[in-house]
């Protein structure tokens, strides 16, 4: 049997204690004068955030010297990542409880204790109990800490504690973290959190417009003397989730920010400004007219910039998708008006045959990259990852190397919606603007210089986004400000005079007002078009498949778009978004590894299919003659296992007995040997299949929190081959924003 690889994905505590410990003085601050204190770590995301409460718990009890011993903490937004952290095990037993009573002693001898601090909660109680079974396990948070998730009508669901709860005396204090069932708010879930002894929102890298506004939402209607500490990585993070109010203090840097770049811009097609006024022309009023044709009017926007920002020497494969949409749409809904775009339909497709402002585009890229021989190191940042591919093709035939020596050269190429750069480079390269997430990407490389390659118009929506969400943030560090001031009166001598609405409310605006819980949409879309919290976007078909991060260890989901809520963690392949990951990686292995199992899989399905073509017995036959041979099945099972297709999904019986009775009912005249071999291969794949997805999804986990180490990568290679470790390097987890349906 092939041996699975065990993926190691469990952070260490020191490096929780490191990302986490600057958070004790802050969190003192806002319990000891109950304010909201929002926390900025200039472009460098603070991790872990879910597991400071637990921290502050088992670890560090007593660190926070006006919080109770037992407190009572909530976290906001809450994730199926976020879950995850707090199902790794990472305290020891006895560990915690040795921290606990010393807690209990320093607040004793000083006298400050609150109301039950000196009384140790349930779980202490049962480890005192069952000492020799407890003591020495290393269990997670949530063994310790009831995960409570409250709904939309403010009622609370206690969560359940794995090994310790079992023992845990009923009536005793029990420590819990206060969680949202859902990410989307009403007032009643708000109230469940006012009182609260500490609040944790995550608001980090928040550009979703849906999630922002809930967070803004969230805060507006809790009492400001609730202590809160909302933490944004980002400048931009604040302003989006609209924490700057009368009731927050300013802002608390907990990092310094690195190196701060010197601008210069390239400008390339200088006809937007007029092509904008032509675009906004034919869309002028038609959002107004109807839901639906406000939803494709949004997408036809989402296409034109996309298509006038594309590197792509073919048709851009927005616009390709957007003609797509609109041809379908016309032929469905005919009496929808639809036909008020065609003018705008016609500027996207003139524009996706323009191949002149995509040729100038990534020339501009190239020569600044080939041409700044002072620099060792680059980073370049596209749009998309289908982008960076592009311009790796463009810089490989310049350079006359091949896309695999870039990291020996010290250029990488990324997408400006990716995770920041864990090391500095000493260039940076933007091959447009898109949106607030390109300065952030450029100050979190932390580059000497910077070249920014944008129209006019993009060099409006820059300063545009630099003036109002970004210096707009106070108490910024002296350099930061100076930078950004720098950007904007460097970028303001290329910018367009002025941008059509479109620029500003579409692409970049701000989102509407956030009165509760979203209005569900009651009609039947063929396309929906997918925003996540990272501001990027994909439109797909409604019964586009995603695989969904579940709330529960070793889950992965497969959901189709259209069912897709805010808060979803979703897995895609940088390459195609729309391929399952999971099926993907298996294809790998069952070409390679698996191989020889795959095949007697195949022989099977091939043969059977064959007999059935030439004798079609019923299922109440192939039933009897299996009871005959003492087999009892139900016509349910039967018909699974005659379901041919084409996709291969049909069902294997799952033991020998009967794997041999279901071919002798069928009339499969081979020797019993052969049939034995068979299924011994096609038990092997299952087993394998059913352990890769486990193994699988440790290992995104693993790569979504970096925390997959050398020898696992190196175990990864070796056991699941070059290529499943290529393919498991290209997935990345991404937070579902809003799902817009474009269709009826």
């Amino acid at each position: 049997m092939a041996t699975v690889v065990t993926v190691t994905d469990t952070p260490q505590l020191g490096s929780i204690d490191e990302a986490l410990g600057p958070l004790i003085d802050v969190a003192e601050s806002a319990v000891a004068a109950r304010l909201r204190i929002p926390v900025l770590s200039l472009w460098s995301r603070l991790p872990y955030l879910a597991l400071f409460a637990s921290h502050l718990h088992l670890r560090w009890p007593g660190a926070v010297k006006s919080l109770p011993l037992n407190p009572r903490i909530g976290i906001f937004p809450f994730f199926a990542s976020d879950m995850e952290l707090l199902s790794r095990p990472l305290y020891r037993v006895s560990s915690a409880q040795t921290a606990r009573q010393a807690a209990r002693m320093r607040r004793f001898s000083r006298e400050v204790s609150a109301k039950g601090d000196l009384y140790p909660p349930d779980w202490e109680q049962a480890v005192d109990r069952r000492r020799n079974k407890l003591e020495h396990l290393v269990l997670p948070a949530s063994s310790f800490v009831s995960i409570d998730h409250v709904d939309d009508s403010g009622d609370i669901k206690p969560g359940h504690r794995k090994v310790i709860g079992r023992f845990a005396p009923r009536g005793e204090v029990r420590p819990r973290l206060l969680v949202p069932g859902r990410v989307e708010v009403t007032r009643h879930l708000v109230r469940a959190f006012s009182d609260l002894d500490l609040l944790l929102v995550n608001a980090q890298n928040i550009r979703g417009r849906r999630l922002a506004a809930s967070i803004a939402y969230f805060l507006s209607e809790l009492s400001p003397s609730v202590p809160t500490l909302i933490v944004a990585s980002s400048p931009a993070d604040l302003i989006f989730a609209q924490v700057l109010d009368p009731h927050s203090s300013n802002p608390v840097l907990v990092s310094s920010a690195g190196a701060t770049p010197e601008l210069s811009v390239k400008p390339v097609n200088k006809d937007r400004p007029l092509l904008e006024s032509q675009f906004c022309f034919a869309t002028d009023g038609l959002a107004q007219k109807s839901e639906l044709l406000s939803r494709v009017v949004a997408q036809a926007e989402r296409t034109w910039w996309a298509t006038r920002q594309s590197l792509s020497i073919d048709i851009p494969p927005e616009a390709a998708t957007f003609e797509n949409l609109y041809a379908d749409m016309l032929t469905r809904t005919p009496d929808a008006e639809l036909e008020l775009l065609e003018q705008a339909r016609q500027l996207i497709a003139r524009e996706a045959r323009n191949h002149s402002i995509r040729s100038e585009r990534r020339d501009a890229v190239v020569s600044s990259v080939v041409h700044e021989a002072q620099a060792r190191t680059f980073l370049v940042i596209v749009r998309s990852d289908a982008a960076a591919e592009h311009i790796k093709d463009a810089l490989a035939a310049s350079l006359d190397v091949a896309n695999a020596d870039f990291s020996a050269l010290g250029i990488d190429v990324v997408s400006a919606f990716g995770a920041w750069p864990s090391t500095s480079y000493e260039a940076c390269v933007t091959a447009g603007y898109f949106g607030t997430s390109t300065l952030d990407m450029i100050f979190a490389a932390g580059p000497r210089k910077a070249v920014m390659i944008v129209d006019p118009i993009e060099a409006r929506i820059a300063v545009w986004d630099i003036e109002r969400r970004f210096c707009g943030v106070p108490g910024l560090p002296t350099k930061v400000a100076a930078a950004l001031r720098s950007f904007s009166a460097t970028l303001e001598s290329f910018a367009s005079p002025s941008a059509e609405p479109i620029s500003l409310s579409s692409l970049f605006g701000e989102g509407r007002h956030y009165s509760g819980a979203a209005v569900p949409y009651t009609g039947t879309a063929e396309y929906v078009c997918i925003c996540f919290t990272d501001g990027s976007m994909r439109q797909v078909s409604a019964n586009a498949r995603f695989e969904v991060l579940g709330r529960k260890l070793l889950q992965l989901k497969n959901v189709a778009a259209k069912d897709l809520h805010m808060g979803d963690q979703v897995v895609i392949l940088k390459d195609d978004e729309r391929a399952a990951f999971s099926e993907r990686l298996l294809h790998v292995l069952d070409q390679g590894r698996f191989l020889r199992d795959r095949q007697a899989r195949s022989t099977w399905l091939t043969t059977l299919s064959a007999i059935r073509s030439n004798n079609r017995i019923s299922v109440a036959e192939i039933r009897k003659r299996m009871e005959s041979n003492g087999i009892c099945i139900d016509p349910t099972t039967i018909r699974t296992w005659l379901r041919l297709g084409p996709d291969d999904t049909c069902a294997v019986p799952e033991r020998e007995d009967v794997f041999l009775a279901f071919a002798r009912a069928v009339d499969m005249a081979l020797p019993k040997e052969v049939l034995s071999e068979w299924f011994v291969g096609i038990n092997k794949l299952r087993i394998n299949h059913r352990r890769i997805g486990r193994e699988l999804v440790r290992a995104i986990r693993g790569a979504y929190f970096s925390r997959l180490d050398p020898v696992s990568i190196a175990k990864m290679e070796r056991e699941w081959g070059l290529e499943a470790k290529v393919l498991l390097e290209a997935a990345q987890v991404t937070t579902v924003d809003n799902v817009i349906p474009l269709s009826h």
